[in-house]
C-alpha cells in the first residue's frame, strides 16, 4: 500500500483528488493526510512520511516547488498537481516523477502512480544496497580478545567517563576503554541514535516512548532509558523513520 499526502491550497481540489484516489486506486494508494496551507506543509511531511505527495504548485506562502526543495533527505515520490504549464519545467528539476494539469484525468493519474511506484522500488533498493555495505561486526578488545560483536545486537552503549559499557543481547555487559563519540560515529549509520550525553541506543530495541515531564524511553529488554529534550524531535523523527 502507497501512503500519500495531498497538500493543495484549494479544498475541493484536495477533495477531488482524493475522491479519484479512492474510487479508483483504493487497492493501492491511501491518502494519509492533507492540507490547504502550505506552512503546515513540512510539520505533516515530518508526521506522516509519506510514499508520494501530491501537491500543488501556486500556494500562498509557499509554493510547491519551495516546500519540496526544503525536504531533508527526501525519500518519497513527488508528483505536482497544477492548473498552470509554466512551472514544469522548473518543477520537474526537483526529480519529480510527473506535473499533473488540473482538471486531472483518471488516466493520466494511474500513470503517475505507477510512476511513483517504480521510483519507490528504486529507492528502496538503494537503501537495502546501503545497509548490505554497512559493516555487521565491531570489534571489541576484552580480557579474552576481540570480541566480534554483531551490531544489530547490541542494545545499547552506556558511557561512563573515558570507557564505554555494551550492553548486548544474550551476552555478558563489556566494558571498553573508548569513549562513546567513538563509538557513536561507528554506530549512528546503523540505526544508533545518542537520545541523552551518556547513552546511545539501538533504535530497533526501542519499545515505548514516554512524553511528559521525565521523558525516557523502555527498550525490549525492559531498560529505561532517559531522553534529552534538545534530541526529542530528532530522535522521534529517526525512530518514525524505520
Amino acid at each position: 500500500m502507497i501512503n500519500c499526502l495531498i497538500i493543495d491550497d484549494e479544498q475541493h481540489c484536495i477533495d477531488t483528488l482524493a475522491a479519484m484516489l479512492k474510487a479508483r486506486f483504493s487497492a493501492k494508494v491511501s491518502v494519509a493526510g492533507s492540507t490547504t496551507d502550505s506552512r503546515k506543509a513540512a510539520e505533516m511531511i515530518e508526521q506522516h512520511q509519506p510514499d508520494v505527495l501530491f501537491i500543488d504548485v501556486e500556494m500562498p506562502y509557499f509554493n510547491g516547488i519551495q516546500v519540496v526543495d526544503a525536504i531533508p533527505n527526501r525519500s518519497c515520490a513527488v508528483i505536482f498537481t497544477t492548473a498552470y504549464d509554466q512551472y514544469a519545467l522548473q518543477a520537474l528539476k526537483t526529480e519529480a516523477v510527473d506535473y499533473l494539469l488540473k482538471p486531472i484525468s483518471l488516466r493520466e493519474l494511474g500513470e503517475a502512480i505507477e510512476k511513483a511506484a517504480q521510483r519507490l522500488q528504486l529507492l528502496r533498493a538503494e537503501v537495502v544496497k546501503k545497509d548490505l555495505q554497512l559493516p555487521q561486526k565491531l570489534l571489541l578488545p576484552t580480557s579474552k580478545g576481540l570480541l566480534a560483536a554483531s551490531i544489530p545486537s547490541i542494545i545499547r552503549v552506556e558511557a561512563d567517563s573515558n570507557y564505554c559499557r555494551f550492553h548486548i543481547d544474550g551476552k555478558p555487559e563489556i566494558v571498553v576503554a573508548k569513549t562513546l563519540k567513538e563509538y557513536e560515529e561507528i554506530l549512528v549509520p546503523s540505526n544508533f541514535f545518542r537520545v541523552h550525553q551518556s547513552h546511545l541506543i539501538n533504535l530497533h530495541y526501542v519499545e515505548y516512548f514516554h512524553p511528559g515531564l521525565e521523558e525516557y524511553v523502555i527498550l525490549t529488554n525492559g531498560e529505561q532509558i532517559e531522553v534529552s529534550r534538545r534530541r526529542k524531535a530528532e530522535f522521534l523523527q529517526k525512530l518514525a523513520a524505520l
